[in-house]
């Protein structure tokens, strides 16, 4: 496309609409028809419910885009050659090739400012790699349901956007009851409690339209409104350090994909941030595909005893092989050694540890011991803990020591069969014995 058009004023002796016609070789036709096609792309995109007439005309983008390269060419030749030549500007062509101009560069803004709702943007716009990104997001279809081979991690509801305890009620009581007061004299009892209902439905039906559930799956982060249009953000378009929380009102959760999610008022969001931070990278990044996590582990929340010092808080991790444990202040840091990068989320370490789980045991147990030395915890074989084991169950107690240190938790009763079958490969004490008198 020209940068712009110079011509000199229309002299008698110059060529005729007709002549310019034959000299351009079809290409005025071709400049006519974009025009045409602009000008519906642009009716198309103006004004709300531009999405719905998108999708009711399909093939509008794809015929725009295969008749492109040929408007670019008759843009090209036909500005070069009215500035060679020295057509007039009241020429019907340098009208229409004006107005084609003119109409490209709002299409531009337009497609622009559309896109930037749905993805993040950045650089000058080119107006057909644009176009056919917002034309792939926007006839996207979305599934409401598990596909094949897609693995369901995490759902939730949107909570209520109201959470300011009893004065809520109290206060609307109050402003309800003051408007009762001015309407009965007004427009009489009938019509005063029908207003007073309307008024008092239209919060109830505004929370109602904003409520929706939030899925999570091995491939896509799922929005299936009360009402509206469902939104699914594959992980794989989920840039690294594109999750983020929020701090305030405006949003609990922002997902930088494709296209991009924000949500506010949004239960369980550090819960949900911390697998899309997970599961769009490696090296868990497709591993839940599979639909089958390591058994023989057993994640609980537990604390770290030694005489004279203050006991710490953290998450107990029990193998086969041994127990081991980490505070359970360095959830940012858990987090920040499995995917390779600082994290600004504040992530919950048994729910970092659980998600490994999707590893083979050997990558597990490799991971654990990067976290265990990377956060100061401790690791303890079977062989050097001793298992204080009587009729209280896992539920209660969990104890087991070496040296001065001692281990305690309790096993939630989901976990306790799988535990109880790991203690049991651990050597007792009468075995520990026995290995030691043989050295």
């Amino acid at each position: 496309m020209s940068e712009g058009i110079r011509t000199r004023a229309e002299s008698s002796e110059g060529p005729t609409p007709e002549d310019v016609r034959v000299q351009l070789e079809g290409r005025a036709e071709v400049l006519e028809a974009a025009l045409r096609r602009d000008a519906l792309l642009e009716s198309v995109l103006s004004g709300p419910g531009w999405k719905r007439r998108w999708r009711e005309q399909p093939m509008l983008v794809p015929e725009w885009l295969e008749q492109e390269s040929t408007v670019e060419e008759a843009l090209e030749r036909t500005s070069r050659r009215a500035r060679v030549e020295g057509w007039a500007d009241t020429l019907p062509v340098m009208k229409g090739l004006r107005k084609l101009e003119a109409r490209r560069e709002r299409l531009r803004t337009l497609v622009r400012k559309r896109l930037s709702r749905l993805v993040s943007v950045a650089g000058a716009p080119v107006l057909k790699v644009e176009l056919a990104r917002l034309d792939g997001l926007v006839r996207k279809r979305t599934m409401l349901s598990l596909g094949p081979g897609e693995v369901l991690l995490f759902q939730s509801a949107r909570s209520s956007p109201i959470s300011l305890g009893q004065t809520v009620p109290r206060s609307l009581a109050l402003l309800y009851s003051l408007v009762c007061v001015l309407l009965l004299p007004l427009l009489g009892k009938g019509w005063a409690m029908v207003a007073l209902v309307a008024l008092i439905l239209s919060p109830v039906f505004w929370l109602w339209a904003r409520s929706g559930r939030v899925w999570m799956t091995s491939k896509r982060l799922l929005w299936m409104p009360t009402l509206g249009e469902a939104v699914s953000v594959p992980l794989s378009t989920i840039a690294p350090g594109g999750v983020h929380l929020g701090k305030g009102p405006a949003f609990d959760l922002k997902v930088d994909g494709e296209p991009r999610f924000q949500m506010s008022e949004l239960a369980d969001s550090e819960a949900l941030a911390t697998l899309l931070e997970l599961h769009s990278q490696p090296p868990l990044r497709g591993l839940v595909r599979s639909g089958v996590r390591l058994g023989d582990v057993v994640v609980f929340f537990g604390s770290l005893e030694e005489e004279g010092k203050v006991a710490r808080p953290g998450w107990a991790v029990l193998r086969p092989g041994g127990v081991s444990f980490l505070p359970d202040e360095a959830g940012r840091q858990v987090l920040s050694v499995v995917t390779g990068r600082e994290s600004a989320l504040e992530a919950e370490v048994g729910q970092v540890v659980e998600q490994l789980r999707w590893l083979s045991g050997e990558e597990f147990d490799a991971w654990l011991t990067k976290l265990v030395t990377s956060t100061g915890g401790v690791s303890w074989s079977a062989q050097d803990s001793l298992l204080k084991r009587d009729n209280t169950p896992l539920t209660q107690v969990f104890r087991v020591s070496r040296g001065s240190q001692v281990l305690k938790g309790e096993v939630e009763w989901s976990a306790q069969s799988n535990a109880e079958w790991i203690l049991r490969t651990w050597p007792d004490a009468a075995t520990r014995e026995q290995k030691s008198a043989r050295k």
